[in-house]
């Protein structure tokens, strides 16, 4: 029995959200021994092996020359493979993987303000100014100055990532309406793996065999689980359904990461991030609650 075209991509959606959701915990432990921007490099190009090996098994390398997906494919790559992922990897090295994952949340509250009210794709309502506040409200609540150490480098730079990451979901949509999801993460797994490499090798100190080994089984389950099979179940999802509608499917991912890094890394829930998910959650039913922005290819 073949599934309608909109449920298979919102379960492509909640798949990728179950994957995705250990994240934070497997690069945090990646980072015992390889930094931040090194991991990031190397889990992305062994993202793009595994996607070679796609492509060669279903005989899709000539899809590679349909130059009329370069541009969207060049644009998703640098403001997801390189800027968002960047950001992230450096943010995630500064704070907790229960924190990160609700910040990314704010991914919401960046799709309605770029793809909806920048780009005019949808008018400014009373319930979606009330739904972008709350998710404000929300991220100030994990962002309350703890202590003497006030806001957390890494919380900022998490959020500064989900700026990049509507456009580029943007492109990677339209880049699909021409060539594969495999195409599509191939270049952009090689175009961002290669640059963060090299990113790294002048920004941070150089990690050595030792060290490599060390957190290699993390690095690779980033790159083939995370940033490989992961995403091809969400730009399946994204080319079926609208951005805004995964991204709400997708809000289950911080309960998931909670439990996962409570039971891996110790990580006690405390009650800002609990507190935090209630206007979140209702900041995320505002803005999606009958959207029509970007719809479905």
């Amino acid at each position: 029995m073949l599934l309608h075209p909109t449920r298979l991509g919102e379960m492509n959606i909640l798949l990728s959200a179950v994957l995705w959701s250990t994240f934070p915990v497997i690069t945090i432990l990646s980072f015992g021994t390889v930094p931040p921007l090194f991991s990031a490099g190397i889990s992305t190009l062994l993202a793009a092996l595994f996607f070679a090996f796609l492509l060669t098994l279903k005989h899709e390398w000539p899809l590679l020359l349909k130059h009329k997906a370069w541009k969207d494919i060049l644009l998703t790559t640098l403001f997801i493979g390189i800027a968002f992922y960047g950001f992230l990897f450096l943010g995630l090295k500064h704070t907790s993987a229960g924190n990160a994952a609700i910040l990314m949340l704010m991914e919401v509250f960046f799709s309605f303000l770029i793809l909806g009210l920048l780009l005019h794709h949808e008018p400014l309502l009373p319930r979606t100014v009330i739904g972008g506040a709350c998710m404000v409200l929300g991220a100030l609540l994990v962002l309350l100055p703890k202590g003497a150490e006030g806001w957390q480098q890494g919380d900022l730079l998490i959020i500064i990532a989900t700026i990049f990451a509507p456009l580029g979901n943007r492109f990677a949509q339209r880049a699909r309406k021409v060539v594969t999801t495999n195409v599509i993460m191939f270049l952009r797994s090689i175009g961002s793996g290669a640059f963060l490499l090299l990113l790294a090798w002048y920004l941070e100190p150089h990690p050595t065999g030792a060290d490599l080994s060390g957190s290699f089984g993390f690095v690779l389950i980033n790159g083939i689980l995370l940033l490989g099979l992961s995403k091809i179940l969400w730009i399946e999802g994204i080319h079926r359904i609208p951005i805004t509608k995964a991204i709400s499917i997708d809000s289950i991912t911080p309960l998931f990461t909670l439990v996962v890094a409570y039971f891996i890394l110790l990580e006690q829930p405390n009650v800002l991030q609990v507190a935090s998910l209630i206007p979140i959650g209702i900041g995320m039913v505002l803005l999606t609650k009958s959207s029509r922005i970007l719809p479905s290819p």
